[in-house]
């Protein structure tokens, strides 16, 4: 018998979506304004909700109140202009947004003027909202769910307010949406997410360098035996993350040394390789319940017996562990080796792990010599065998305890990417790069979700597992420090870019009242940048710095 439908409740703040997918792809923006009913359909199919199996139906929802909020006189220009674009915008500056209104009265939307009640052109749309919630608590109709358009973290004392009152809460926000305001909420749906399930909206970004890459460029027998190669890869070491599809790759002449120009084998980026390759070979399967982190496997390799008892699923995830820490220098967090597990093994996608137990107690039940646990917050693994920790001096192993310590304090508060310090180097050395090319070659226009594509393609051709969502984040940490994005390709350099995204971290530490000692201010430093952090030590007594006093002998 199929579930009744959830009664909703659904509350958009116009101005801050609209600014904020402007910011990072301006024609998502405008789809946005202009076909509510297209992107309404994600809602009331139930696809926003987080953790659903492909097995489980998405429970439908009847939106029984929509309402948008908007600022009449608002523009482009009060919705913060991309710093990212160059060139003249996709549309006039001086366009209110009341030109929007129709779209959303004729998708039986509610609009609610909130026009600017300051000088500064500060609206009222978002204690507006409030109320409205609030009263909607009241309302003779059991509203089950609330869905709150806005990223904006004043929301977090309502959906707190909701929560008391047994309601289901979604919000939209970005990826530095307050940690508060996220964890005050049951489903949070990303803007990448948005734009590309909600809208329909391919993750490529079309900018004029990809106008050549098209896949008429690729010779049809070269992308066979590329995928009978990528297919056979699967087939010995089971599913695998795109990006380390990338040895693969670099058996083709073509791929290291493209004399055509084209990238990817003429595809222009790798999810459209692997799509494409999908699409030829019905054995090879995506995994894109992250989008961030796709997974490609190869049917006759992921299927196991439904015969398999938890001893042998133990025995599967154990193994699975120790050939991800063989290739690991460094503590892997037990919460990012559980997500590589569960993608690389389809029988532990289920909630909980063999036997119901932690992750942590799993692989120390197991007493497997290549697996080491270190408690220290928030936990981490390591092949202790492959890879020894070097036994230095106590202060060294104190000082190790203490970064480990000190970074998950840092990623609780700011949200921040827990990537390693090698990771981050290589991050911003390769986002250097692109912004050089970008800025050097005048190809305009071009946006942070193009950025934010390239240099996330630039690290998986390194092999690096560094996901989309991090690289983001990283953009809009530096788009809020003020980062000059359209200055000449001298000023990019991998240390410019670390410097401002690590000014911009200190001063979320501080804005969350973390207070950083300056010890920990070095080491986060050294986390950052990737260089060691050494203790100022007590500067030695200077001889002869004071008079030695007279000999009383003399007086």
């Amino acid at each position: 018998m199929a579930e009744s439908p959830i009664r909703t409740a659904l509350f958009v703040d116009f101005d801050q979506v609209y600014g904020g997918l402007y910011r990072i792809r301006p024609e998502a923006a405008e789809r946005f304004a202009t076909q509510p009913d297209k992107w309404l359909r994600f809602f009331e199919e139930g696809r926003h909700v987080q953790g659903l199996e492909d097995e489980n139906e998405a429970t439908q929802r009847i939106i029984l109140v929509r309402k948008c909020y908007l600022n009449p006189v608002g523009s482009v220009r009060n919705a913060v202009p991309s710093p990212f674009r160059s060139g003249p915008p996709l549309r006039d500056t001086q366009d209110s947004f009341s030109k929007y209104r129709a779209y959303f009265t004729r998708a039986a939307f509610s609009v609610v003027d909130c026009p600017p009640l300051t000088s500064r052109g500060k609206n009222s749309a978002d204690i507006v909202m409030a109320m409205d919630i609030v009263d909607a608590l009241g309302h003779k109709t059991h509203f089950e769910e609330f869905i709150i358009l806005s990223g904006d973290a004043d929301f977090t004392p309502v959906l707190l307010r909701l929560r008391e009152h047994d309601r289901a809460t979604t919000i939209l926000g970005d990826t530095l949406v307050a940690a508060a305001y996220r964890a005050a909420c049951d489903n949070q749906v990303r803007q990448q997410d948005f734009i590309e399930q909600a809208m329909g909206m391919s993750a490529a970004a079309p900018i004029a360098r990809d106008a050549e890459d098209r896949p008429d460029g690729a010779r049809p027998s070269l992308i066979t035996n590329v995928t009978q190669a990528v297919a056979s890869y699967l087939h010995q070491g089971g599913p695998r993350p795109i990006n380390h599809l990338i040895p693969v790759f670099n058996g083709f002449p073509e791929f290291v040394y493209p004399t055509d120009g084209l990238k990817w084998f003429g595809y222009g980026s790798l999810t459209r390789l692997v799509d494409e390759m999908a699409q030829r070979d019905p054995t090879l399967q995506i995994d894109k319940s992250d989008p961030s982190f796709w997974v490609l496997s190869s049917s006759p390799s992921s299927e196991f017996p439904p015969t398999q008892d938890e001893t042998e699923l133990t025995d599967r995830i154990v193994a699975c562990v120790r050939d991800i820490l063989s290739k690991e220098p460094e503590p892997v967090p037990l919460a990012r080796l559980g997500q590589l597990v569960r993608h690389q093994l389809p029988l532990a996608q289920d909630a909980d792990w063999p036997g119901g137990v932690l992750f942590a107690d799993l692989l120390r039940g197991a007493h497997d010599p290549h697996i080491a646990i270190i408690p220290d917050p928030p936990g981490f693994a390591y092949d202790p065998i492959v890879h020894p920790r070097e036994a230095g001096p106590q202060t060294a192993g104190e000082q190790g305890h203490d970064l480990r310590a000190l970074i998950a304090k840092v990623t609780r508060v700011s949200g921040c990417p827990a990537l390693r310090p090698d990771e981050f180097r290589l991050l911003f050395e390769q986002m250097a790069a692109e912004l050089q090319h970008l800025n050097g070659a005048s190809r305009v226009p071009w946006t942070q979700w193009y950025l934010a594509s390239a240099v996330y393609e630039r690290c998986a051709e390194q092999g690096a597992r560094i996901t989309r969502d991090a690289v983001s984040y990283v953009l809009t940490s530096l788009e809020n420090a003020g980062y000059n994005w359209h200055a000449g390709p001298d000023y990019h350099t991998g240390d410019n870019l670390t410097d401002t995204f690590l000014d911009n971290l200190e001063a979320l530490c501080e804005g969350a009242r973390l207070e950083l000692s300056d010890e920990e201010l070095g080491m986060l430093e050294e986390w950052i940048s990737d260089t060691p952090f050494e203790p100022e030590s007590a500067a030695p007594a200077e001889a002869d710095a004071t008079p030695a006093p007279p000999n009383a002998d003399a007086a």
